[in-house]
This record gives C-alpha cells, structure tokens and sequence, in this order.
C-alpha cells in the first residue's frame, strides 16, 4: 500500500459551517500513485464563504448549500446571502457548491417551503450575470465535497504553489 501524502495547504473551514465536509477519503493522482490523502483543516472565522485556502481568505471561497439550506437562505436570508455574493464577487475565485442537482431544485424542492424552485433557478442565472459567481450543482454530498477539495487543490497548484506563490487581484 502506498504511504499517505498530506496536501501542501491548509483548507479553512468557517467556524459556523453546521455540516463540515470532512475531505477524508480521498486520493492523489496516479502520477503519486493514487495515494491516500491526508486533509490539514482549520476552523476558523471566514467573512466570506465557508471554505478557503489558509493565507489566501480574500483571494479563494466556497460557499456550500444543501437543497433544504438553499431554499432556506433564499427565502429568509436572501439580502445577507446577496450582501455575501457581493463579497466574493471581489475574489479572484468564488462558487457556491450546491449539494443537489438543478432536477431536484426544480421537481424536489423541500416540502416545507413556500419559495417557488424557479425563483431559485432564476436568482442563480441572474446573480451569476450580476456577480459573477457560479453555483455549482453537485448530484450529492460526497461529490460536492470532492468538487470543493479539486477546486481549492486547482487553485493552489495555479497561484499558490511553490515559488509562483503571489496573491491575485
């Protein structure tokens, strides 16, 4: 079996996330032999978002949403949670990783809520136009994770790593 390798950065975690991915389970790419990964986290405060890279909170965020979380924030947080696009529209990279598929927005939408599913289609395409932050629909939870961990993993190997280490504006 092959050793563990630890990712070269830290993933940040908002202390208020109330369902913390937990990136275990994980391997690197055949070139490292597919070797398990170990994940350093950290709990902390973000401003923005409830993921990012350590030393680089203002430059990287991801903002994760289950389906019932989703309507939730839509219909009764919906100015904080357009005050918060505003702020990770002023990063150099910012989704929203969404744990459910546009089929269950729009035909599974949770039961107790009286926000119309097109209502949230509809603010996705109109505040990625306005903010340019894309929502990220993921079929699942684990695949929402793994999508987070890539996207975080991209944007080190991109603009952090190494002796290309620079912030971005």
């Amino acid at each position: 079996m092959t050793s563990p390798l630890t990712a070269p950065f830290v993933i940040l975690i908002d202390q208020r996330e109330k369902a913390p991915f937990r990136f275990t389970g994980l391997f690197a790419d055949a070139a490292q032999r597919n070797a398990p990964l170990v994940i350093p986290t950290e709990f902390v405060y973000l401003q923005t978002g409830d993921y990012s890279i350590q030393g680089y909170e203002d430059q990287i965020t991801v903002e994760r949403k289950s389906l019932v979380d989703l309507f939730g924030t839509l219909g009764q947080h919906r100015e904080r949670f357009e005050r918060e696009h505003q702020r990770m529209a002023k990063m150099h990279r910012a989704i929203v990783v969404v744990e459910a598929s546009w089929f269950e927005v729009l035909e599974l939408p949770p039961s107790h809520s009286k926000l119309k599913p097109k209502t949230v289609f509809r603010t996705a395409a109109s505040w990625f136009a306005r903010y340019g932050v894309p929502w990220i629909m993921m079929d699942n939870r684990r695949l929402a994770e793994i999508y987070t961990f890539r996207f975080l993993e991209k944007y080190w190997r991109e603009f952090c790593d190494g002796e290309t280490k620079r912030k971005v504006g």
